[in-house]
């Protein structure tokens, strides 16, 4: 994966807690000295759900799954999953970098899918 394409995080140095970087401080335990972390290993399904009334970015699919996944290295991402058939949670799944949709001004929007492995 290149930089632009890497999911990352911080991790708190004094406590450990895992958080995106717009939070100048640990939501834990208030502290400000993070590490950058990025996301490593196959993802696991937490949770997910099927839109069956999708927005207008999304009018050539009748429906959907979103979820959250979970790397290895603790790190949880929301994003789209490709497969809505089989899912379940719990299962395995790889990280995509795609095109997602085009944006009502017509602009192309990149970001990660999840594929079940």
């Amino acid at each position: 994966m290149s930089d632009i394409e890497k999911i990352t995080a911080h991790k708190c140095q004094n406590c450990g807690n895992i958080q995106y970087e717009d939070h100048l401080l640990c939501l834990r335990c208030k502290s400000n000295a993070f590490d950058l972390i990025e996301a490593r290993g196959e993802c696991t399904l937490l949770t997910y759900t099927i839109l069956n009334a999708p927005p207008k970015e999304f009018r050539d699919q009748n429906s959907y799954a979103l979820g959250v996944v979970q790397f290895q290295n603790g790190i949880k991402v929301f994003g789209q999953i490709t497969d809505k058939e089989k899912l379940r949670i719990g299962i395995k799944l790889e990280p995509i970098y795609q095109k997602i949709c085009d944006d009502l001004d017509g602009r192309e929007v990149y970001g990660y899918v999840f594929k079940p492995v």
